[in-house]
Protein backbone atom coordinates (compact mmCIF):
# COMPACT_ATOMS: atom_id res chain seq x y z
CA UNK A 1 0.00 0.00 0.00
CA UNK A 2 0.99 3.51 -0.68
CA UNK A 3 2.04 6.00 1.69
CA UNK A 4 -0.86 8.26 0.51
CA UNK A 5 -3.17 5.39 0.19
CA UNK A 6 -2.21 4.59 3.66
CA UNK A 7 -3.09 8.21 5.31
CA UNK A 8 -6.41 8.23 3.46
CA UNK A 9 -7.07 4.50 5.12
CA UNK A 10 -5.99 6.00 8.57
CA UNK A 11 -7.94 9.49 8.28
CA UNK A 12 -11.18 6.98 7.02
CA UNK A 13 -11.14 5.06 9.92
CA UNK A 14 -10.42 8.03 12.56
CA UNK A 15 -13.69 9.93 11.11
CA UNK A 16 -15.54 6.39 11.66
CA UNK A 17 -14.02 5.18 14.59
CA UNK A 18 -13.96 8.81 16.85
CA UNK A 19 -15.83 11.53 14.11
CA UNK A 20 -14.90 14.44 12.55
CA UNK A 21 -13.73 16.76 15.49
CA UNK A 22 -11.17 14.24 16.21
CA UNK A 23 -10.17 13.48 12.50
CA UNK A 24 -9.38 17.69 11.48
CA UNK A 25 -7.18 18.06 14.79
CA UNK A 26 -5.49 14.86 13.57
CA UNK A 27 -4.83 16.65 10.32
CA UNK A 28 -3.95 19.36 11.91
CA UNK A 29 -1.33 18.14 13.74
CA UNK A 30 0.15 16.32 10.60
CA UNK A 31 0.42 18.89 8.97
CA UNK A 32 2.21 20.99 11.22
CA UNK A 33 4.48 17.65 11.96
CA UNK A 34 5.39 17.50 8.22
CA UNK A 35 7.39 21.09 9.19
CA UNK A 36 8.29 20.64 12.71
CA UNK A 37 8.56 18.52 15.89
CA UNK A 38 9.26 19.37 19.57
CA UNK A 39 8.28 16.52 21.97
CA UNK A 40 8.92 15.90 25.53
CA UNK A 41 8.69 12.09 26.91
CA UNK A 42 8.85 9.84 29.88
CA UNK A 43 10.88 7.06 29.36
CA UNK A 44 9.26 3.96 31.20
CA UNK A 45 10.95 0.44 31.95
CA UNK A 46 8.83 -2.58 32.72
CA UNK A 47 10.14 -5.99 34.26
CA UNK A 48 8.06 -8.59 33.09
CA UNK A 49 9.09 -10.83 36.15
CA UNK A 50 7.91 -8.62 38.61
CA UNK A 51 3.96 -9.63 36.89
CA UNK A 52 4.71 -13.37 37.21
CA UNK A 53 1.84 -14.59 39.91
CA UNK A 54 -0.65 -11.56 39.45
CA UNK A 55 -4.22 -13.10 39.46
CA UNK A 56 -4.90 -13.36 35.68
CA UNK A 57 -8.53 -14.03 36.40
CA UNK A 58 -8.77 -11.11 39.17
CA UNK A 59 -7.76 -9.15 36.51
CA UNK A 60 -9.79 -10.15 33.58
CA UNK A 61 -12.64 -7.95 32.65
CA UNK A 62 -15.91 -9.51 32.99
CA UNK A 63 -17.17 -8.94 29.27
CA UNK A 64 -18.75 -11.57 27.02
CA UNK A 65 -16.78 -13.01 23.75
CA UNK A 66 -13.64 -11.67 25.26
CA UNK A 67 -10.21 -13.35 23.63
CA UNK A 68 -6.31 -12.49 23.55
CA UNK A 69 -4.69 -13.12 20.31
CA UNK A 70 -1.25 -12.41 19.39
CA UNK A 71 -0.03 -11.76 15.74
CA UNK A 72 3.27 -12.11 14.56
CA UNK A 73 2.86 -12.45 10.66
CA UNK A 74 1.12 -11.41 7.95
CA UNK A 75 -0.54 -14.99 7.32
CA UNK A 76 -1.92 -14.88 10.76
CA UNK A 77 -3.46 -11.51 10.23
CA UNK A 78 -5.27 -12.87 6.67
CA UNK A 79 -6.18 -15.70 8.90
CA UNK A 80 -8.16 -13.88 11.22
CA UNK A 81 -9.27 -11.78 8.43
CA UNK A 82 -10.84 -14.34 6.97
CA UNK A 83 -12.45 -15.43 9.89
CA UNK A 84 -14.37 -12.60 10.38
CA UNK A 85 -12.10 -10.32 12.64
CA UNK A 86 -11.21 -6.78 12.43
CA UNK A 87 -7.77 -6.02 12.46
CA UNK A 88 -6.66 -4.35 9.51
CA UNK A 89 -9.11 -1.78 10.00
CA UNK A 90 -7.54 -0.51 13.02
CA UNK A 91 -3.86 -1.01 12.23
CA UNK A 92 -3.18 1.02 8.49
CA UNK A 93 0.57 0.16 9.18
CA UNK A 94 0.11 -3.44 10.17
CA UNK A 95 1.43 -5.49 6.62
CA UNK A 96 4.54 -3.18 7.22
CA UNK A 97 5.40 -3.80 10.91
CA UNK A 98 4.62 -7.48 10.86
CA UNK A 99 7.20 -8.10 8.14
CA UNK A 100 9.55 -5.91 9.85
CA UNK A 101 9.29 -8.68 12.88
CA UNK A 102 6.80 -6.53 15.19
CA UNK A 103 4.16 -8.39 17.39
CA UNK A 104 0.70 -7.33 17.79
CA UNK A 105 -0.75 -8.26 21.41
CA UNK A 106 -4.26 -7.98 20.64
CA UNK A 107 -7.66 -8.16 22.68
CA UNK A 108 -10.80 -8.79 20.81
CA UNK A 109 -14.73 -9.00 21.72
CA UNK A 110 -16.16 -10.58 19.37
CA UNK A 111 -14.60 -10.10 16.04
CA UNK A 112 -14.40 -6.53 16.96
CA UNK A 113 -10.12 -5.40 17.74
CA UNK A 114 -10.62 -3.57 21.34
CA UNK A 115 -7.11 -3.08 22.41
CA UNK A 116 -3.58 -3.44 20.78
CA UNK A 117 -0.21 -2.79 21.46
CA UNK A 118 2.96 -3.29 19.34
CA UNK A 119 6.16 -5.47 20.59
CA UNK A 120 9.43 -4.84 18.63
CA UNK A 121 12.27 -7.32 19.19
CA UNK A 122 14.66 -5.68 16.79
CA UNK A 123 15.78 -2.15 15.60
CA UNK A 124 13.98 -3.04 12.31
CA UNK A 125 10.88 -3.83 13.74
CA UNK A 126 11.48 -0.69 16.21
CA UNK A 127 11.88 1.54 13.30
CA UNK A 128 8.62 0.15 11.59
CA UNK A 129 6.20 1.36 14.75
CA UNK A 130 7.75 5.16 14.16
CA UNK A 131 8.52 5.61 18.14
CA UNK A 132 10.68 8.51 19.39
CA UNK A 133 14.49 7.12 18.86
CA UNK A 134 15.13 5.81 22.67
CA UNK A 135 17.77 3.35 23.56
CA UNK A 136 17.12 0.02 23.78
CA UNK A 137 19.55 -2.36 24.13
CA UNK A 138 17.66 -5.49 22.46
CA UNK A 139 21.47 -7.76 22.51
CA UNK A 140 20.42 -7.82 26.42
CA UNK A 141 16.81 -9.20 26.27
CA UNK A 142 15.04 -6.05 25.83
CA UNK A 143 12.22 -5.06 24.10
CA UNK A 144 9.85 -1.69 22.72
CA UNK A 145 6.24 -1.61 23.52
CA UNK A 146 4.46 1.07 21.67
CA UNK A 147 1.71 1.77 19.68
CA UNK A 148 -0.93 1.31 21.78
CA UNK A 149 -4.84 1.75 21.13
CA UNK A 150 -8.25 1.29 22.53
CA UNK A 151 -11.13 1.19 20.85
CA UNK A 152 -13.10 3.92 21.58
CA UNK A 153 -16.32 1.80 22.78
CA UNK A 154 -14.49 -0.32 25.10
CA UNK A 155 -12.21 2.35 27.33
CA UNK A 156 -12.19 2.70 30.88
CA UNK A 157 -13.17 -1.32 31.17
CA UNK A 158 -10.14 -2.28 32.20
CA UNK A 159 -8.65 -3.78 29.08
CA UNK A 160 -5.16 -2.59 29.14
CA UNK A 161 -4.41 -3.51 32.63
CA UNK A 162 -5.30 -6.81 31.51
CA UNK A 163 -3.64 -6.60 28.14
CA UNK A 164 -0.64 -5.65 30.03
CA UNK A 165 -0.34 -8.79 32.23
CA UNK A 166 -1.19 -10.81 29.26
CA UNK A 167 1.59 -9.03 27.12
CA UNK A 168 4.05 -9.96 30.51
CA UNK A 169 3.59 -13.45 30.23
CA UNK A 170 4.28 -13.21 26.18
CA UNK A 171 7.52 -10.95 27.24
CA UNK A 172 8.18 -14.08 29.70
CA UNK A 173 7.74 -16.96 27.21
CA UNK A 174 10.42 -15.29 25.13
CA UNK A 175 12.81 -14.92 27.63
CA UNK A 176 12.62 -10.93 27.96
CA UNK A 177 14.41 -9.24 30.98
CA UNK A 178 13.33 -5.50 30.06
CA UNK A 179 10.32 -3.49 27.88
CA UNK A 180 10.45 0.40 27.56
CA UNK A 181 8.35 2.94 26.77
CA UNK A 182 8.27 6.56 25.91
CA UNK A 183 5.05 8.34 26.70
CA UNK A 184 4.53 11.60 25.60
CA UNK A 185 4.51 14.38 28.54
CA UNK A 186 1.30 15.44 27.62
CA UNK A 187 -0.49 12.19 27.26
CA UNK A 188 -2.28 11.92 30.71
CA UNK A 189 -4.45 9.09 30.26
CA UNK A 190 -1.86 6.72 28.87
CA UNK A 191 0.27 8.52 32.01
CA UNK A 192 -2.54 7.67 34.35
CA UNK A 193 -2.63 4.10 32.96
CA UNK A 194 0.97 3.48 34.46
CA UNK A 195 -0.24 3.73 38.13
CA UNK A 196 -2.21 0.37 37.17
CA UNK A 197 0.69 -1.33 36.45
CA UNK A 198 4.27 -1.98 37.28
CA UNK A 199 6.19 0.93 34.97
CA UNK A 200 9.13 2.50 35.88
CA UNK A 201 9.85 6.14 34.94
CA UNK A 202 13.54 6.13 34.51
CA UNK A 203 14.42 9.30 31.82
CA UNK A 204 13.07 12.32 30.07
CA UNK A 205 13.13 12.52 26.35
CA UNK A 206 13.34 15.20 24.44
CA UNK A 207 13.26 15.34 20.52
CA UNK A 208 13.39 17.95 18.06
CA UNK A 209 13.20 17.95 14.22
CA UNK A 210 12.88 20.49 12.10
CA UNK A 211 12.55 19.66 8.34
CA UNK A 212 14.89 16.76 7.93
CA UNK A 213 17.03 17.71 10.96
CA UNK A 214 16.97 16.19 14.14
CA UNK A 215 18.06 15.76 17.77
CA UNK A 216 17.50 13.35 20.58
CA UNK A 217 18.45 13.78 24.08
CA UNK A 218 18.36 11.51 26.77
CA UNK A 219 18.37 12.58 30.92
CA UNK A 220 18.31 10.37 33.72
CA UNK A 221 15.63 10.95 35.90
CA UNK A 222 16.48 11.45 39.94
CA UNK A 223 15.09 8.99 42.68
CA UNK A 224 12.97 12.66 43.92
CA UNK A 225 11.68 12.65 40.16
CA UNK A 226 11.39 9.56 39.76
CA UNK A 227 8.47 9.41 42.84
CA UNK A 228 6.81 12.47 41.89
CA UNK A 229 5.98 11.22 38.27
CA UNK A 230 4.77 7.84 39.65
CA UNK A 231 2.52 10.39 42.52
CA UNK A 232 1.01 12.72 40.33
CA UNK A 233 -0.49 13.26 36.45
CA UNK A 234 0.55 16.53 36.64
CA UNK A 235 3.11 17.63 33.96
CA UNK A 236 6.77 18.24 35.08
CA UNK A 237 9.18 20.92 33.54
Amino acid sequence: MSGTASLFKRAKHIYQAEGIVVLLRCVFSFLAYCLFQYRTYYLYAHYPHNDDGLPEAALMPQIEHLSYRTISTDREADLLEADGFEFRSHCADSRERLEKGAVALCIFISLELANVVWVATTQQAKDSLKQPPFKVDFSKNEVCVGNGWSNPKYRRMGLRVYGHLKGSHFLLDKGIAVSRYAIAKGNFAARMSTEKVDLHPYAEGRYLRILWWKSWRERPLSVEEQEAIGQTNEPHN
